[in-house]
């Protein structure tokens, strides 16, 4: 027994000692490489030091359960917080003037026109209706109406469709080549709404490389297309030229030298034609000679100018007498001039086709009624046979208005005289008085 013992021993012995040759060599080698780090870079010691107390602060610190703290309420209590509880309102309440705007907004008794009657009437006679985009007054003409009803008993009231997908109908084709052949530009592409118009060709083609330079005054669809297109936007002056040559100067000088993916992003110069916020005309001749310098594309929203501006109501290139292919993309709107609805876009035959299969509004959404088509259709073949009589009954109108308001006392007319979109507002010396006198009118401006 005691032999065994001793051989067990001794067989023991030489392991252990291996064991702590081993840890003396560990702790030296570690204890050395912590002298080396310490001397040559201290700060990596000090974060491993961290990130070691953050490890034994984790797995020493007490897990949250989630059982631990469960609350067992009552069916009485449960039903007490369910009758307690309020949701938060999914919009905020009305303001007093939001309200009141609600509560007089006027309704129409029947058709829109020139002359309407409205529902909140006391007398029920028609009235003249000064605030629609009505100007060439083919909204209440007879001639489209009975065309328009004849339409209806062939195509129906919908196509249920969008074009792409059974949706194109034979009066769309020949409607978008009647636009094209109408503003003299290479082809052109219909919309269902104006709206969507806008909002579906400016992000088909700028995208969030590339640059877009637009005017403060555009209207709100087109600051709502800008916005969707995530693309990088430089806003100069209402109709300042000057200001828009220096930012075209300031994003070329950026450009200069770029290299990789997006050295070469697509630049649009995007504006209106007529703008709705002010009544005013964009300077076209300057604008092309802009775009032609600093090498851009220019798109133009005619939504407002298309029937109105020019000898033939083709808009601003009809009016400034500049070839129509200067404006790479030019947006318009069948619903306020021509009094039916949808837009369109005319560019050239390649850029046309590329929204048939990218523009978000042609591609989603259902085409124009066929009865809606044909009005339109209408519309310009009568401007197209005698634009003087239209044209010039609305200029003689918008002259012979702009006189009377400028008659009154304390209103200030703003816009273009070519404009018969007419801007009203108090003049600075009115809102002066209306402030000291506690924000009503004075016997001064009554009278």
């Amino acid at each position: 027994m005691d032999s065994a013992t001793s051989a067990t021993f001794v067989a023991e012995e030489p392991n252990h000692g291996l064991v702590r040759k081993a840890w003396d060599v560990t702790f030296r080698m570690g204890l050395r490489y912590i002298k080396n780090s310490y001397k040559d870079d201290p700060f990596r010691t000090f974060l491993e030091v961290c990130l070691i107390g953050f490890i034994v602060w984790y797995i020493t610190k007490q897990k949250y359960n989630i059982g631990t703290n469960e609350i067992v309420l009552s069916e009485k209590e449960i039903d007490e917080l369910v009758d307690e509880w309020k949701p938060e309102p999914l919009v905020p309440a009305l303001t007093e003037f939001e309200r009141e705007a609600l509560d007089k907004a006027v309704m129409i008794d029947g058709p829109n026109g020139t002359k309407v009657r409205l529902a909140s009437g006391t007398n029920n006679k028609p009235v003249l209706n000064f605030a629609s985009y009505n100007f060439l007054g083919f909204l209440d003409s007879p001639e489209l109406g009975k065309h328009a009803v004849e339409s209806l008993r062939k195509y129906g009231v919908g196509s249920c469709g969008p074009p792409g997908f059974y949706g194109t109908l034979d009066v769309h084709m020949e409607l978008e080549k009647q636009i094209a052949a109408f503003i003299g530009h290479s082809s052109a592409i219909l919309y269902s709404q104006a709206f969507t118009t806008t909002l579906s060709v400016i992000p088909c083609f700028s995208k969030r490389s590339d640059i877009i330079v637009a005017d403060e005054g555009v209207n709100f669809a087109v600051q709502k297309a800008i916005y969707l297109s995530r693309s990088k936007v430089y806003w100069y002056k209402h109709n300042d030229m000057a200001d828009l040559e220096r930012i075209l100067k300031d994003v070329n000088k950026q450009l200069v030298g770029r290299r990789g993916k997006n050295a070469l992003p697509r630049k649009f110069i995007v504006t209106e034609g007529l703008f709705q916020n002010t009544g005013d005309i964009t300077p076209l001749v300057d604008l092309v000679e802009l775009k032609h310098r600093y090498k851009y594309r220019i798109i133009l929203d005619e939504s407002y100018s298309f029937g109105v501006l020019g000898k033939r109501g083709a808009g601003l290139t009809d009016h400034f007498n500049i070839d129509p292919h200067e404006v790479d993309l030019l947006i318009g709107a069948l619903c306020y001039a021509v009094g039916a609805s949808g837009g369109f876009c005319c560019a050239d035959k390649d850029l046309v086709e590329h929204q048939r299969l990218s523009g978000l509004g042609y591609c989603f959404s259902a085409s124009m009624p066929g009865i809606l088509t044909i009005a339109a259709a209408d519309a310009i073949q009568a401007l197209e046979v005698d634009p003087d009589n239209y044209l010039g009954t609305m200029r003689e109108n918008t002259t012979l208005l702009r006189t009377l308001l400028k008659r009154i006392p304390g209103l200030q007319v703003d816009g273009v005289a070519e404009s018969p979109l007419i801007h009203i507002r108090l003049s600075p010396e009115t809102l002066v008085r209306m402030k000291r006198s506690g924000g009503t009118w004075t016997k001064t401006d009554i009278d």
